[in-house]
């Protein structure tokens, strides 16, 4: 998809909503993580999905039979697959949203466009924004969507449960020396994650330190000159066989060759959790920690086994999708396309591209 037809997308911040509420319920007024003012129904029923990292924070929470709607890319976990979709993050249909008759619409600030609000304002249908940069920002929002979904108690037990996971990993990599860590969102041109995405504080939280926390954006390019003056030690990629090349494509890189991940084979596919801020987040974080401290990680959940290197022509990863059980992965044909045309022009549907 060309850079002049993707369609640019602002935070709900910028909106003026003045929302009405379904008729028949009553209604509170709340202030969401957008700062907005949102005239919210007591006990939504109805609810609609409008990106991937809610519709599993739903599910998790145990309110999956209140969806009524998602997304084309709200895939995890496989019940969502089988809810109405509305169409993409970034288009959503409103006379699909509007069929579905919903009580309220759950969006990200960073993903929806400002058109989807406003048209959601015009027919009167309330929506409550999101907006995630870091882990403590996703558990902020499992705890909010529980106090709006009438969940509260199970949020806490979930959130208590994520952060425990969370220190586990923080004490295990304590004090260990921290490997430089470049994180490829796109290979061509290289494009990586900046300091102020939820990318870069996983990084940082499982022991490693990210060589573009320096560079503005939250998507910037990266020269290959620069990459060689940082060096990294270990080189990420997102999971799927169209996000990450082979081995032998990367060595025939220009320069690449002479970077020292890429000498020592240090090059690993990671699940695409770590795009999402919902509970899975937690998943990416233990795979990052278990790939940059193998030694200290021993044992733990997400184990070196789940997160491949590079092979020579292919490969296929295996990530943990959950605190005890393991399967294969690998992004569905919608995801792919969606998630490459976003990079390709410097947007990832959670983050307007800098």
């Amino acid at each position: 998809m060309r850079r002049s037809l993707v369609c640019r997308y602002f935070p709900f911040l910028a909106v003026p909503l003045c929302l009405c509420v379904a008729s028949g319920l009553r209604a509170r007024v709340v202030t969401d993580e957008t700062g907005r003012r949102v005239n919210l129904p007591d006990h939504p029923q109805r609810l609609v999905s409008l990106a991937p990292s809610i519709t599993e924070t739903i599910y998790a929470l145990g309110l999956g039979d209140r969806l009524v709607g998602d997304t084309d890319y709200c895939d995890y976990p496989p019940e969502a697959k089988l809810k109405p979709h509305v169409g993409n993050v970034l288009n959503p249909s409103l006379e699909k949203i509007v069929a579905l008759k919903p009580d309220l619409v759950l969006g990200i600030s960073e993903g929806n466009r400002i058109e989807t609000a406003d048209q959601l304002q015009r027919v009167g249908i309330p929506i409550y924004g999101l907006t995630d940069h870091t882990l403590d920002d996703t558990l902020r929002s499992i705890a909010d969507l529980g106090r709006v979904l009438d969940a509260e108690a199970a949020a806490d037990a979930l959130g208590q449960r994520l952060r425990a996971r969370i220190a586990e990993v923080e004490r295990r990599v304590a004090g260990a020396p921290r490997p430089k860590v470049l994180f490829v969102v796109w290979y061509q041109p290289l494009t990586t994650a900046g300091a102020h995405t939820f990318i870069s504080d996983v990084i940082h939280r499982a022991g490693g330190v990210s060589v573009s926390d320096d560079l503005p954006g939250d998507w910037p390019r990266l020269s290959l000159e620069a990459a060689l003056d940082r060096n990294p030690d270990v080189i990420l990629f997102p999971g799927g066989e169209s996000m990450a090349p082979s081995l032998n494509d990367i060595r025939r890189l220009p320069g690449w060759r002479d970077l020292a991940a890429v000498k020592h084979d240090r090059l690993y596919v990671v699940s695409e959790s770590i795009i999402h801020p919902s509970p899975r987040l937690v998943d990416a974080l233990e795979q990052v920690a278990a790939v940059l401290h193998p030694d200290q990680m021993k044992g733990y959940t997400a184990r070196i086994d789940d997160c491949r290197k590079l092979s020579v022509v292919s490969y296929q990863l295996s990530v943990a999708v959950g605190p005890r059980t393991t399967g294969n992965w690998q992004l569905t044909t919608d995801n792919r396309r969606f998630l490459q045309s976003s990079i390709v022009n410097r947007q990832f549907f959670f983050q307007a591209g800098q």
